[in-house]
């Protein structure tokens, strides 16, 4: 999570197996990368394949190793809160929709994916504060799903305000989690 309010702004480039830092690349691509092996782990994939993350040293404890990257690929954020409701639907594929993935970038933020470095963490920071693409109807369409047909108006506007109560707690910033952060520092 960036932090604004500290004065050493500096992105994360490591992560700490086991008591000891060990520097990663941080670039996007790499990250991508990392999600498609994700995509495609099964019993027979060694966390050797995860090495190429590492600059230089490579943790003696692959596991370990192997559960720091992944958080640091989570990056996990206060907001949104986990509803516990999810979906395995894939709505996006960085190779297929790359195209507009680009377009997208360098018509909001004049940001080239190709020639210019990006912090993974910059990277999906930007991407899902991206409005008014061609990508976010992409994901829009493969989202849809057919509406509820409501014979009376009363439980349409149930229905609709439970979706609102539901968005609001999602991203409401009272709550036990974010005091407690806000309260360690």
């Amino acid at each position: 999570m960036l932090n604004l309010d500290k004065i050493d702004r500096s992105r994360q480039d490591s992560i700490w197996v086991k008591g000891e830092e060990y520097n990663i690349f941080t670039l996007y691509p790499y990250w991508l990368s990392f999600e498609k092996k994700l995509e495609n782990i099964n019993e027979n994939t060694s966390y050797e394949e995860f090495d190429y993350l590492y600059k230089l040293i490579i943790p003696e404890n692959k596991q370990a190793g192997f559960e720091e990257l992944y958080k640091f690929y989570l990056n996990k954020q206060i907001l949104p809160k986990d509803t516990g409701e999810s979906s395995n639907i894939k709505v996006l594929d960085w190779n297929i929709d790359s195209e507009y993935i680009y377009a997208a970038f360098m018509t909001q933020y004049q940001i080239n994916l190709i020639c210019d470095d990006l912090h993974y963490h910059d990277f999906i920071s930007l991407f899902n504060s991206l409005k008014g693409h061609k990508i976010n109807e992409i994901i829009e369409a493969r989202l849809w799903t057919k509406p509820v047909e409501y014979k009376d108006l009363k439980k349409h506007k149930e229905a609709e305000n439970k979706l609102h109560e539901q968005r609001r707690e999602m991203w409401s910033l009272e709550s036990k989690e974010i005091n407690k952060i806000f309260e360690m520092k």
